[in-house]
């Protein structure tokens, strides 16, 4: 898989060395709140279908960086602990990006154009600030997801509450 990925920086700008590593902006007390709820209700649900992986290095091309989803949702396989690669090669059927305090919509949107355009089924842009889901199964079109609306995404499977993504489950 071969993807390429743009960022729109500021030049004044100074990157820290998770971004420069990472080749994403630093993720947020509310960005790690609502990815931890992601990944908790994905694999409660979905495990027996899924493979749920947090920041995964994509191999994108040898001369780039890989790219890193804040997701990324594989057809079930096992892990082997003995077996492990730094970059995986193969797509995932899902990504989810989340978007962080200083990073752009329209990187993300573009981002989920690329992952789309190199195979991937479906790609989520989760915004915290507004509550909000975009689904994207290709580019430009998308299904949007808000407040108390149940996500579903067909070409997944896969259901989940917003209120359980944004809110703390009691």
């Amino acid at each position: 898989m071969i993807l390429h990925e743009t960022t729109t920086l500021d030049p004044e700008v100074q990157l820290s060395d998770y971004e420069i590593e990472h080749g994403k902006p630093m993720p947020s007390t509310v960005h790690a709140f609502v990815s931890k709820n992601l990944l908790v209700n994905l694999e409660i649900n979905y495990r027996q279908r899924y493979t749920i992986l947090p920041e995964l290095a994509l191999e994108r091309s040898e001369d780039s960086p890989p790219s890193v989803p804040d997701i990324a949702i594989y057809p079930k396989f096992k892990i082997d602990v003995h077996q492990d690669t730094v970059r995986r090669t193969d797509t995932p059927v899902g990504i989810i990006e989340i978007l962080s305090p200083t990073q752009s919509l329209d990187d993300l949107i573009e981002k989920a154009e690329t992952f789309l355009l190199a195979g991937v089924q479906s790609v989520w842009i989760v915004v915290p600030g507004l509550e909000a889901v975009f689904v994207y199964h290709k580019p430009n079109r998308y299904d949007f997801f808000r407040g108390e609306d149940v996500l579903r995404d067909e070409r997944l499977g896969i259901e989940l509450t917003l209120t359980s993504v944004f809110h703390e489950v009691a």
